[in-house]
């Protein structure tokens, strides 16, 4: 009779826990979280770039279905401008980019996953007298290419037909940049898309180039259907616009 008092008092100090240990689950749990969160991330971006590869081989397809309807011409590139002289990447006209949703399938292919504001608007990102803002860089119908050379970054050929040569580079990811603008894209950082205040254009970082803000890497798709990532350090630089200098537009693919 006399052990019960004392048995009750075991059993109720057994039944939780001290301070210290909660302590040390709590710094238990914590590191376990330091060591996961990462690889999380990375895996989520992982996941972000395979979408991001379907996306550019489904628009690959897209343009070639629209071009057997129309005598093995592609898109246009051109510009809303007058004549298509001021012609900029990623913009493309209104009639292209419904063309590129009617033969692809859907407007949220011509965005990038996981690309913050100005993108994700439910009627896309039109851009006044030039077009649409796309979250890739469409390659097909510009004119006058390969646009002249600007210190470091080339011009690059336009595929026309889609029965030109099968390597040229037809989509690739979003890797631009303009000092002119302020703005600066990188669609794949080492967990996502770097974002600065949910803006897509990171206007804080005054228009470095996309390497700089912490850029991995792109997709980029060939006229032949084939999409490869290439690292950025892989990547060569490229005139965006053809006819503006150091306030224009520049890209990486």
């Amino acid at each position: 009779m006399t052990a019960l008092p004392f048995l009750r008092m075991r059993r109720a100090a057994r039944g939780g826990f001290t301070l210290v240990e909660l302590l040390v689950v709590m710094a238990i749990i914590s590191v376990l979280a330091a060591l996961l969160l990462p690889a999380l991330a990375g895996a989520k971006e992982h996941a972000r770039r395979t979408r991001c590869l379907n996306q550019v081989r489904q628009l690959l397809v897209g343009a070639h279905l629209y071009a057997a309807d129309n005598q093995e011409r592609l898109p246009s590139g051109k510009s809303e401008f007058p004549d298509g002289v001021d012609s900029h990447i990623p913009v493309i006209p209104r009639q292209t980019r419904s063309n590129l949703i009617a033969y692809a399938g859907s407007a949220q292919l011509l965005e990038c996953p996981g690309l913050g504001k100005p993108f994700g608007q439910p009627d896309g990102w039109y851009y006044p007298d030039y077009g649409f803002v796309i979250g890739y860089n469409y390659l097909g119908g510009h004119l006058n290419t390969p646009w002249p050379t600007f210190r470091e970054f080339s011009g690059w050929r336009s595929p026309q037909k889609a029965t030109d040569d099968s390597s040229l580079v037809l989509l690739t990811d979003l890797n631009d940049w303009s000092p002119g603008y302020g703005k600066t894209f990188a669609p794949h950082g080492a967990h996502g898309p770097i974002l600065a205040d949910a803006d897509a254009g990171n206007s804080s970082a005054g228009g470095a180039s996309s390497k700089a803000i912490g850029a991995k890497g792109g997709n980029v798709g060939r006229l032949d259907g084939s999409v490869q990532w290439v690292p950025i350090n892989q990547m060569k630089l490229y005139r965006a616009s053809r006819l503006w200098g150091s306030g224009g537009c520049f890209a990486a693919w």
